[in-house]
């Protein structure tokens, strides 16, 4: 399907596809874009596609990446090799801060008992810093897109998926989550590929763990990597995921966004359907006049 936009998604999404999931982003992006124009729009005035690689993951033995709202439990840290699990304590500490790391160290009441003990305090301390859940959310991001940037296999698969979605006609890429350094990934790899723009919601790109494992983190850092006519950044302060706050200090042409999704900070449809990410798609893909 040839599609002006294409959107790349993020963790946990093994057990849907393709149709379903862009089934959701298209009425969210709707939604953004009423928002920005201040008027009803019929429909998408563009053409939109998903680039959907989640079952490429079936074959971990991890489960499902978790979301605040989607019944997520301690069992996403399932079958933590030593090494990931000092890696995700590194990786959660770091995401939590110390003012969090402290105050979790003084709870009364002590989560998380049945996972490691070497990341207990981190995991509370998510929770104190983002709020109930926000650790499992930050470890099923952590997990996926450590096993993105490790198997290259699994990368030159997931990689190939963007690759075949994205074509001539394509002006916009979207990337949620760990589908923002994927998206990353494909501007890095195809130098000499025009793109209006690439819009990025709840990304993990400015954390350190992601960073020590991209292969060139520094491509672009004179402005915006080459190809790229803008780079919009969305983010909630309070999203576990996004917790490395503005990318423009790695790349000082990014625009960044902050808003409030509240209860549900890394969901998808809510990045989508804000303000500032229709206003985004709306520079470059005007409406016509009414």
């Amino acid at each position: 399907m040839v599609a002006v936009v294409v959107g790349v998604h993020g963790i946990g999404q093994r057990q849907l596809g393709r149709a379903q999931l862009a089934g959701e982003w298209g009425p969210a992006l709707l939604d953004g874009l009423e928002a920005a124009a201040e008027r009803p729009i019929p429909g998408l005035p563009f053409s939109f596609d998903l680039a959907y690689y989640g079952r490429l993951f079936l074959d971990t033995t991890q489960p499902e990446g978790a979301g605040a709202k989607s019944g997520a439990d301690e069992e996403v840290l399932t079958g933590l090799a030593p090494e990931e699990e000092a890696e995700l304590a590194q990786a959660a500490g770091d995401a939590a801060g110390e003012e969090a790391l402290a105050a979790a160290e003084q709870e009364a009441v002590k989560g998380y008992t049945r996972i490691p003990s070497v990341l207990r305090v981190a995991f509370r301390a998510l929770d104190w810093r983002f709020g109930p859940g926000a650790a499992l959310v930050f470890a099923g991001s952590f997990r996926e897109v450590r096993r993105y940037l490790r198997d290259p296999k699994l990368k030159a698969a997931v990689d190939a998926v963007v690759d075949a979605a994205v074509d001539g006609d394509t002006r916009v890429l979207i990337g949620h989550s760990l589908g923002s350094v994927v998206a990353f990934e494909f501007v890095r790899r195809n130098p000499g590929r025009r793109l209006d723009l690439l819009v990025t919601l709840g990304s993990p790109l400015g954390a350190r763990f992601v960073r020590e494992l991209m292969p060139d983190p520094g491509y672009g850092k004179e402005g915006l990597p080459l190809g790229l006519g803008a780079w919009v950044n969305v983010r909630d302060p309070h999203d576990p995921v996004a917790f490395a706050g503005d990318l423009a200090r790695y790349w000082p042409r990014i625009r960044d966004e902050k808003v409030n999704n509240q209860g549900d900070a890394h969901a998808v449809n809510i990045y989508l359907g804000k303000k500032e990410t229709g206003t985004a798609l709306l520079t470059v893909l005007p409406l016509a006049a009414r």
